[in-house]
C-alpha cells in the first residue's frame, strides 16, 4: 500500500531585516529581491495519534535583479520546485500563487518572498498488538532523546567571527533566510558555514547541531 502524502504551502511578502543601519548608505540599497523556498517534512502516525517534530528537508534561495518582475522566473522557480520533489499539480498551484502575490509589487523596497512547503506523510496505520506497544514505547523514548539540546555556553563564545570581504560572492543565514551583508560580522561554525552572529547563536542555544550539515557541537545531555 502505497503510503499517504500531502503537500500544502504558504507565500508571503515580507521585510527583510536591514542589520547595522547605523551604517547603512544609498550604496547599500537592495540590489536583489530574494525568493527563499523551504520544504520541511512532518510525519504523522494515525494509530497513536502523534507525530514527529517538522524537519526542514531542503532550503533554495534564487536573488532576482531590483526592477525585474519575479513572474519572468517562474521557469526558475518551476526547476527549483521539481527539484525538491514537488508534484507536477503541486507546482502549478504554488506558481499560480506566486505571480498572484508577486502582481504590481515593487521589488526595490526592502521585502523579500518566503515560499513555504510543508509535506506531511502518514505512516501506514496497523491492527494495535503488542509488537505495535513495544515500538510506540520505543519511538517515545526517541522522541525524548531527540529533543533539542544547546551547545555549550563555551563552545559558542568560542566560534570564528569573522568579516565578510565586499568581494565575496554574496551569501545567505540560512536561519533567517537573509542576505549577510558584506562588511558585516558573521560566525563560521568549525564545519565552515556561516551564518549572522546573532541568528547562529540564538540557534545553539537551543540546539547543538548545525542547521545546514546537522554538526555537532559540544554540548551537555541532559
Amino acid at each position: 500500500m502505497e503510503t499517504p502524502i500531502d503537500y500544502d504551502f504558504i507565500v508571503r511578502l515580507k521585510p527583510k531585516t536591514i542589520r547595522n543601519s547605523q551604517h547603512v548608505n544609498v550604496d547599500q540599497l537592495p540590489t536583489t529581491f530574494p525568493v527563499n523556498f523551504l520544504l520541511y517534512k512532518r510525519e504523522i502516525y494515525s494509530l497513536h495519534g502523534v507525530y514527529r517534530r517538522p524537519v526542514a528537508i531542503s532550503r533554495k534561495i534564487i536573488h532576482i535583479p531590483v526592477g525585474d518582475s519575479p513572474s519572468h522566473y517562474i521557469n526558475d522557480f518551476k526547476e527549483i520546485l521539481t527539484d525538491m520533489g514537488i508534484p507536477e499539480i503541486k507546482i502549478s498551484q504554488i506558481l499560480f500563487e506566486i505571480t498572484t502575490k508577486a502582481h504590481g509589487i515593487d521589488t526595490s523596497n526592502g521585502v523579500f518572498m518566503f515560499v513555504s512547503i510543508r509535506k506531511t506523510v502518514y505512516q501506514e496505520a496497523r491492527l494495535r498488538n503488542e509488537e505495535d506497544d513495544i515500538a510506540r514505547a520505543e519511538r517515545e523514548s526517541m522522541e525524548v532523546e531527540a529533543k533539542p539540546i544547546p551547545a555549550t555556553k563555551s563552545s559558542i563564545d568560542a566560534l570564528e567571527r569573522v568579516v565578510l570581504d565586499a568581494s565575496a560572492s554574496a551569501r545567505d543565514c540560512t536561519v533567517c533566510m537573509e542576505e549577510i551583508d558584506a562588511g558585516s560580522e558573521a560566525i563560521r561554525m568549525p564545519c565552515s558555514h556561516v551564518y549572522h552572529s546573532d541568528c547562529i547563536v540564538k540557534w545553539l542555544q537551543t540546539s547543538h547541531m548545525c542547521p545546514l550539515c546537522r554538526y555537532h557541537m559540544p554540548c551537555e545531555y541532559l
